[in-house]
C-alpha cells in the first residue's frame, strides 16, 4: 500500500517527466475510480504537482485540482503514448503531446476527483500535520495523543492524528525511536516524544531516497516492502541492530513487527542516582 515515500516518489518523477504539460481530455477506463465530473473538469494547464497525506495532488491554471487518492495499489506517472495505456489504467489524463499521465490500481481502491482548488484547504483539513514539514515538533505528536488511552502504533497510523503513515514506515520509526508498538501514548515521556519525532522523520527521508534507488523508471510501482527496512516482515529473522529474533503479531487488525530486546514493551526504568 502507498504510503507518504512513495506518493512523494511520484510526485518528484512527475516533476520530472511532465513539467507544465497541458491536459487536453480525460479518459476513464473504469467509472467507479473517477469521482464527480472528472472529465469536464479535468483540463489545463499542469501549473504543478504537490502532495497531502497519501494523496498526489495536480494543480491546474483552471482553478481546478486533481486529487489522486492512491488507495492499496494506486500509481500515476507519465507514460509516452496514450494509445498504449499500461495494463491496469482505470483514468488517463491525454496531454496535447499524446503522452499520458497514467493512473494505475491493479485493486481499484483508489479514485481521482477534480476538486476547486479554493476548498482544497477546507477539504484536506481533516489530516493532521505533515511529518516533513520544517514547522513539524515533537510536541504536535504529544498534543495529538493528549487524552487517548491507545497503543502507539495505532495513533501513529491515525492521518487525522499525523499525515501519511502507514503500517511500514510506522513500524520502523518505532524501532528506530526503541519504543515498543504496543506502548499505550500516556505512558510516553517528553525523551520518548522527542525519539519518536526524530525517528520518524529520519526514516520517511531514508525510504524517500531508497525508494528511487530501487525504481530506475517512473512506472516501477515503488513497493515500500522491497526496500531496506529493520524489522516489516522479517518475522524470525535476527534484529539487525541486536541480533534478537524479530516478533509479529497483530494489532488494530495489522499485522507489527518489533524486536522485543530493542522496543521495550514498558517505559525503562529511571537509572540510580549515584
Amino acid at each position: 500500500m502507498p504510503e507518504l515515500p512513495e506518493a512523494e516518489y511520484m510526485v518528484r518523477r512527475l516533476r520530472e517527466s511532465a513539467p507544465a504539460a497541458r491536459i487536453t481530455r480525460v479518459r476513464i477506463l473504469r467509472e467507479s475510480s473517477a469521482e464527480g465530473a472528472l472529465a469536464r473538469h479535468a483540463r489545463g494547464l499542469i501549473t504543478g504537482y504537490s502532495r497531502r497525506a497519501k494523496n498526489v495532488l495536480i494543480h491546474l491554471d483552471t482553478g481546478y485540482t486533481l486529487r489522486i487518492q492512491l488507495g492499496m495499489t494506486g500509481h500515476i506517472y507519465w507514460t509516452p503514448n496514450h494509445r498504449q495505456p499500461p495494463r491496469f489504467t482505470r483514468i488517463a489524463f491525454i496531454l496535447e503531446t499524446g503522452a499520458a499521465l497514467a493512473f494505475e490500481d491493479a485493486r481499484v481502491f483508489g479514485s481521482a476527483a477534480a476538486l476547486l482548488t479554493t476548498r482544497l484547504p477546507e477539504i484536506l483539513a481533516a489530516y493532521g500535520p505533515e511529518p516533513l514539514d520544517p514547522a513539524f515538533h515533537w510536541r504536535h505528536l504529544q498534543t495529538a495523543a493528549r487524552g487517548l488511552r491507545q497503543e502507539v502504533k495505532p495513533f501513529l497510523m491515525d492521518q487525522r492524528r499525523l499525515a501519511g503513515l502507514g503500517n511500514i514506515w510506522a513500524a520502523e520509526a518505532l524501532f528506530a525511536a526503541r519504543i515498543h508498538p504496543a506502548r499505550p501514548v500516556p505512558t510516553l515521556a517528553e525523551e520518548d516524544w522527542r525519539a519518536l519525532h526524530r525517528a520518524i522523520r529520519a526514516t520517511l527521508r531514508r525510504a524517500i531516497a531508497n525508494t528511487f534507488k530501487v525504481t530506475a523508471r517512473p512506472e516501477e510501482f515503488p513497493e515500500a516492502d522491497l526496500l531496506t527496512v529493520a524489522v516489516y516482515g522479517r518475522a524470525g529473522l535476527p534484529c539487525r541492530r541486536c541480533r534478537t529474533p524479530i516478533l509479529r503479531e497483530v494489532q488494530a487488525a495489522r499485522a507489527t513487527f518489533y524486536c522485543p530486546a530493542c522496543q521495550a514493551v514498558a517505559a525503562p526504568p529511571a537509572s540510580p542516582l549515584l
